[in-house]
């Protein structure tokens, strides 16, 4: 009997693994403008794309600026401009100078996304940016602001 199941498993296994191999959580994938190649975006801090949605047209997208300026905690909702290609967004720089972080947020069919993204004098900082399954919370933001370098991100 146990050959019989083994033998049942392994053909079974080979036809749903490919299945569960292509689903994909439902995130965030930054880059710099160029990445886009849509020319409204050359002055955006950054674009981003949806992965893992099956209808990206349909994903709720909302950005927001976190930042420190002279010490005072300050933040505001950001436009996210969609592109011609579905589930491609940019964030145009509409914050001045300080520490800055923008905290994308995102649902998709159930799923969520989340993403911190700070922002230095050069543009984003990829290797500081943190992407979660679910909105940034107060702390998660607060610790991204903190962990800034002194100075800010050159």
């Amino acid at each position: 009997m146990k050959t019989a199941k083994c033998r049942f498993l392994a053909p079974a296994a080979l036809i749903f693994l490919p299945v569960f191999a292509l689903a994909q959580a439902f995130t965030f994938e930054i880059a710099s403008p160029v990445a886009a190649q849509d020319f409204r975006f050359k002055t955006a801090a950054f674009v981003f794309r949806t992965t893992g949605c099956v209808e990206p047209e349909k994903a709720e997208i909302s950005a927001t600026a976190h930042g420190l300026v002279d010490g005072a905690r300050r933040s505001m909702p950001l436009k996210v401009m969609p592109s011609s290609k579905a589930g491609v967004y940019a964030v145009i720089q509409q914050w001045g100078s300080g520490r800055w972080a923008v905290v994308l947020k995102g649902s998709c069919a159930g799923a969520q996304a989340g993403a911190i993204i700070p922002v230095g004098q050069l543009g984003f900082v990829r290797d500081a940016s943190k992407f979660f399954t679910h909105p940034p919370t107060a702390a998660e933001i607060d610790a991204a602001l903190k962990a800034f370098p002194e100075g800010g991100y050159k």
